[in-house]
């Protein structure tokens, strides 16, 4: 785990995507009562696991994209008393009972310190993006990416090259799928969804796929969203 600010820690890790190294980060906040917000968790360790109880409750596990399923049952095993929260592609995929659904209808009960906005009318992902106010981050799944890694060798960076960098998944840039207008079913909603997130007035991005966005985030945000403005 790695402190960025008040409050706030990350824990980087690397998965494979179709046989090429896919950068992740689980993002947790300490909340304002001493409870623990985890968002898209990676991969439990015993390691982890003690470093995240140090700093307090693990009271709430967040899937807040839909891709990001694969570790939520191990956290929730190994924390049964804290709430799930997830999108609403996950709970078929999990076979879930018990969770929380983070829908257009969902009431933020983490308002005095997240803000939340759902992302609309895209089934794609049925992503929430959330704003820390103490350390005015936003903190986002799929929406907004930064992969600035190097090509790795082999067949992997063959894939790299050839496939998932012309779809669009290089340097700072929004979930390719978004860029496909079908993807979008309202764009005027998707529009007001993105404006709101714009006025958050955010200083950093903490993204789940490469790194994090420092240094002019709001501008950085802005210029890559300005196809969504209408």
């Amino acid at each position: 785990m790695r402190n960025i600010g008040e409050d706030i820690w990350v824990h980087e890790d690397v998965m494979s995507m179709a046989g090429t190294p896919l950068r992740l980060r689980m993002t947790i906040v300490r909340l304002s009562d001493g409870r623990l917000w985890l968002h898209s968790p990676t991969a439990l360790s015993s390691e982890l696991k003690k470093e995240v109880e140090a700093q307090g409750q693990v009271a709430f596990i967040v899937g807040a994209s839909n891709g990001h399923n694969s570790w939520l049952q191990q956290w929730q095993d190994a924390f049964p008393e804290a709430g799930l929260y997830v999108s609403g592609g996950i709970p078929k995929k999990l076979g879930l009972s018990q969770y929380h659904l983070l829908d257009q209808a969902f009431d933020n009960i983490w308002r005095d310190d997240l803000e939340r906005e759902y992302m609309p009318g895209v089934s794609f992902f049925n992503e929430s993006v959330f704003f820390h106010k103490k350390t005015k981050s936003l903190i986002v799944t799929d929406f907004i990416q930064n992969h600035s890694d190097e090509t790795p060798p082999g067949l992997a960076g063959v894939i790299t090259k050839c496939i998932f960098r012309p779809l669009g998944f290089k340097g700072k840039c929004v979930a390719p799928p978004l860029k496909m207008g079908f993807t979008i079913k309202n764009k005027t909603d998707f529009a007001s969804f993105v404006t709101r997130v714009k006025n958050w007035n955010f200083d950093r991005i903490v993204v789940t796929h490469g790194d994090i966005i420092e240094a002019d985030a709001g501008q950085v945000f802005a210029g890559l969203c300005e196809r969504f403005y209408q």
